[in-house]
């Protein structure tokens, strides 16, 4: 079921919706309306229109909250608190995933959607078989990070494992670890100001190849606010903890820091705030897109009337010097289209077999085909409606080279549609044309650039 017929349903609060509205665009919607349904009421076309818009929006935004409803009642499912503090561990081999949590200290709401890294489950030093890369003379360098100079180090060295573009594994092994801990932080406990020198050992390793690096830094206190502080002690924790039970199926989170009792809670997903807001957007999309529907609508109806009016002019022409009356070759123009395709007739078609049910109905012929003209709202139908309603009280005389002389320029202005839909027909088909242009190229080119290489 399509979704205008589903939108049926919301017909009823739509309608009372509308009451509401004030419709400043109502008169040119009122008037694209009566253009694409000829014969029916203004007022009731509009309301109609309306209606069945905000029918849509409804269904839309309804759908939507329901479904924002939906996961936010199941996301909410999932922000429990942690049991035991533990993370459950992926096992071997499947990689290390992350978990967003938020962290409560002291059963106060510390932080929200912190990261925090669970490792895969690794094998024991026993089963570890090999390490992988390593640098050699770049680590003189790389393990300062924003320090300027070894003499001088105030800032947290850079003590990688593993360095880009060499397939070395790096082992590190700090003298004092009162004053840098083993990834190359400077303690917070740490407050000499005349610094401490430091001797830092790096051990490469590659396959069964082993060498030893010896550097030398010295180190000053770092000075850290009180935030900063928790949150390095937090992540100093968490790593011990993970190091502490890394062979274990969970990993254990800490309980206390910096004397503050931590919990920790999974952080519920945004899943139905994101629903809720493409549901708005995408009702205020329907809602607009509507009035551009309906304005392409009258567009391909007003193209069409052009180009069905030369074929209109012509068979009146054509029935009026046979000897028809005026009104007898309109009505014939309008019976034989009908029964050539009486399911798919052209807008005029429409039209003139509305203005000769009016003329059945006791309108007189004059006003029929100046109604007709205003009717169809182009310039070529409004003339055609004042040439046939000023010869019924002229008479026939000098109507038909007057039809004969508006025939000649319909044809030449379809003539002219005709080649500005061929140029629009061209410009579409230049992407097109321009990406198979690519593809050519580039099937030429790479080979040519891989042949010289």
């Amino acid at each position: 079921m399509e979704i205008r017929g589903i939108a049926k349903i919301f017909r009823r609060p739509a309608k009372m919706i509308l009451s509401l509205l004030s419709r400043t665009d109502q008169a040119q919607i009122r008037e694209k309306q009566m253009l694409m349904h000829p014969g029916k009421g203004g007022r009731e076309l509009l309301d109609e229109y309306y209606t069945e818009k905000i029918s849509v929006v409804l269904l839309i935004v309804t759908a939507g909250l329901v479904m924002a409803l939906v996961f936010w009642i199941r996301d909410l499912g999932k922000a429990t608190f942690i049991t035991n503090n533990a993370l459950e561990r992926a096992g071997y081999g499947e990689g290390e995933r992350t978990v967003q949590v938020d962290l409560y200290a002291d059963d106060e709401l510390y932080e929200r959607n912190r990261v925090i890294e669970v490792t895969e489950r690794q094998y024991s030093e026993e089963e570890i078989a090999e390490v992988f890369s390593e640098i050699g003379e770049r680590l003189s360098q790389t393990i300062l990070g924003e320090n300027q100079s070894a003499d001088h180090v105030d800032h947290d060295l850079e003590l990688k494992t593993s360095m880009e573009d060499y397939p070395v594994g790096v082992e590190w092994l700090v003298s004092d670890y009162t004053v840098l801990n083993g990834d190359g932080k400077i303690q917070d406990e740490f407050r000499d100001d005349n610094g401490s020198l430091v001797k830092l050992t790096a051990a490469l390793t590659y396959g069964e190849s082993r060498a030893e690096y010896e550097f030398y830094v010295n180190v000053f206190p770092k000075a850290l606010t009180e935030e900063e502080e928790f949150k390095r002690l937090l992540d100093e924790k968490i790593d011990d903890y993970n190091g502490q039970t890394v062979s274990t199926n969970h990993q254990l989170l800490p309980s206390a820091v910096g004397g503050k009792n931590l919990k920790y809670r999974r952080t519920s997903p945004k899943t139905a705030f994101y629903i809720l807001f493409m549901t708005l957007l995408g009702a205020a999309a329907i809602y607009v897109g509507k009035d551009r529907e309906l304005d392409k609508a009258v567009k391909h109806r007003e193209r069409e009337m052009l180009l069905t009016y030369p074929e209109i002019v012509s068979k009146l022409t054509l029935l009026l010097g046979a000897g028809l009356t005026v009104r007898a070759a309109f009505e014939k123009t309008v019976w034989d289209r009908r029964e050539t395709d009486s399911k798919n007739m052209p807008f005029a078609y429409e039209e003139m077999l509305i203005t000769v049910n009016r003329m059945k109905s006791g309108m007189s012929e004059y006003d029929a085909y100046l109604d007709f003209g205003r009717r169809c709202a182009q310039k070529r139908y409004i003339k055609l409606g004042a040439l046939l309603s000023q010869n019924i009280r002229k008479g026939n005389q000098g109507l038909l080279p007057e039809l004969e002389a508006e025939t000649k320029e319909a044809f030449e202005d379809r003539k002219a549609i005709a080649k500005k839909l061929g140029e629009e027909a061209g410009t579409k088909l230049l992407g097109p044309m321009a990406m198979m242009l690519s593809v050519v190229m580039i099937v030429v080119i790479v080979p040519a650039f891989l042949s010289f290489k």
